[in-house]
């Protein structure tokens, strides 16, 4: 493990190396890998070298979200020069992500941890966030035991019995056991399910919120056990007398940038403001305040105090999607609607298998990533499949683990899964079935759950009696209750599905639709579509 702790000149080299070719890759989930910028990137905006604060600070009032950790820094800074028209408010990343990307309530400029809440709420965001400071300050995520070293690995401390994980869709540093895992897990050929399974499961028996990144420390430090993930500045500001350190195959950082996040008719008016607000926070006495905070430099040069030179750790995207997403699956309160197509072309072969096949194999793989608590029915649908129906349920919506005919709802879905190659042939009656399957949904609507309809099909309707198009959407809509939200999840199976169709059905709900042209690919569609469902 590296705890190298440098001082001397040795604290104002580089401390962020990279291990092997490449650049880091950013998270797009939740969480960045930063190698940090210089620090003239700070003040680029400006030009020039900044200067302490004037007095003067002109322009009309602003609001400022900054993360918890860096509000107080940024308040007093702004306190010091007067500047009475910017207004900081500390508040956590992950929610003022989620006002950013609505575009509700977002504040004039946002100081998160981590680059990564950017990028998710630019996805949906009104008015893309534009930089103004590209990184404020620097923090390596760091390992943090209260009864000896830290585990030497990600996994290892994935495993350890005490470790103390929170929640890695609302922390960054909570998220970085999981993705550097599976960085770690990939290189040695391994799979990290059978360890991240169960802590989703714990932490959906909990029940509760998992506790935030400093409540996690002091629980280590009442307790004298445990060990957590955490920043090195938090670590620093929390509990530097436990133990910290990085494990061997690097860390990741936050840092820290600073962003123009109000809507693009007010950009203008405020500039004035914003320009004065990037040089303040350019200035000498704040870059010394953040170190005083314990916050790394732009340039991430190490800390005295700290846990010295650290590696960047090598994760491809689609990596730290899959880590995230498959954790998103696991934890997230699931009411389903499984409705799978066995339309005649079902039977197609798709490479040696039948298209029916696949979709059964992938989706029994999928089902092992809910937990026992998750809801989850079953229909199957053609044309006319049971009288005048195009649809038939096989099984009603229960949790995977409740007792039905002798097993549990998970096995009774496993073998129905296997029986809907049984019932293929006819034609597709997709308008029909996706409508009474809405309306299912949303009649036994779970307020504490994510609702959705997971919608398999290889075909366009063909239902020549069924409703139209334009008539499910205006009814779809006209459903559409934004308290009991069910979305449409849409997998479309080989080039033949409309896909065309097939989003404008789930986006209508707020939902989306994959495509496996490939039927091969049906395993990663599957797991993908699973992710979107928050």
């Amino acid at each position: 493990m590296s705890t190298h702790v440098s001082g001397g000149d040795g604290a104002r080299h580089r401390a962020v190396r990279t291990r092997g070719r490449g650049s880091t890759a950013l998270i797009a989930g939740l969480v960045v890998v930063a190698v940090a910028v210089g620090a003239g990137g700070t003040y680029a905006l400006l030009g020039g070298e900044p200067s302490d604060a004037s007095d003067a600070c002109p322009g009309p009032s602003i609001t400022v979200a900054a993360a918890p950790e860096i509000a107080p820094v940024v308040a007093r800074a702004v306190e010091r020069a007067q500047c009475d028209q910017i207004a900081v408010d500390a508040v956590p990343s992950a929610l003022v992500s989620a006002r950013v990307g609505a575009g509700k309530d977002a504040p004039d400029v946002w100081i998160p941890d981590s680059t990564s809440w950017v990028e998710r709420a630019a996805v949906s965001a009104p008015a893309t966030p534009q930089p103004l400071v590209d990184s404020l300050a620097t923090s390596p995520v760091v390992l943090v035991s209260a009864d000896g070293e830290p585990p030497a690995s990600w996994t290892d401390a994935l495993s350890a019995d005490d470790l103390v994980l929170g929640d890695p869709l609302t922390s960054a540093a909570a998220a970085v056991p999981l993705v550097a895992g599976a960085a770690e897990a990939k290189r040695a050929g391994t799979d990290l399910a059978a360890t991240v399974v169960p802590l989703a499961q714990a932490q959906v028996d909990a029940r509760g919120a998992a506790p935030d990144d400093v409540r996690r420390l002091e629980q280590l430090q009442q307790d004298g056990a445990g060990v957590t993930a955490a920043s090195e500045q938090v670590w620093l500001a929390t509990a530097p007398a436990l133990t910290a350190g990085v494990p061997t195959a690097g860390t990741l950082l936050l840092d820290y940038p600073v962003l123009l996040t109000t809507g693009e008719e007010r950009r203008a008016d405020i500039d004035e403001t914003t320009r004065a607000l990037a040089g303040l926070l350019g200035a000498k006495s704040v870059g010394e305040a953040l170190a005083e905070s314990g916050f790394r430099g732009p340039d991430g040069a190490t800390r005295k105090d700290g846990v010295g030179e650290v590696e960047a750790l090598q994760a491809s995207t689609a990596q730290v999607a899959g880590a995230l997403r498959q954790w998103a699956t696991l934890v997230l309160p699931t009411r389903a609607l499984a409705v799978v197509d066995v339309s005649g072309s079902m039977d197609f072969d798709a490479g040696g298998q039948t298209r029916m096949a696949l979709t059964t194999a992938a989706t029994q793989q999928g089902l092992g990533l809910f937990p026992d608590a998750a809801a989850i029915g079953l229909w199957a649908f053609s044309h006319r499949l049971a009288g005048a129906s195009d649809h038939r349920e096989l099984l009603p919506i229960r949790q995977l683990g409740a007792h039905v005919q002798g097993g549990t709802q998970r096995d009774a879905l496993a073998a129905g899964l296997v029986g809907l190659g049984s019932l293929t042939g006819g034609g597709t009656g997709l308008y029909d079935t996706t409508l009474a399957a809405y309306q299912a949904v949303l009649a036994d609507y779970d307020p504490e759950a994510a609702n959705s309809v997971l919608l398999f099909t290889d075909g366009a309707n063909d239902d020549p009696g069924s409703i139209s198009l334009p008539q499910l959407m205006a009814r779809l809509r006209d459903l559409a209750d934004p308290s009991r939200p069910v979305r449409i999840i849409a997998i479309g199976i080989s080039a033949d599905a409309d896909a065309a169709a097939l989003r404008q059905i789930a986006r209508a709900t707020g939902g989306d639709a994959y495509i496996a042209k490939d039927p091969a690919d049906m395993p990663r569609v599957f797991s993908e579509a699973l992710g979107s469902r928050s």
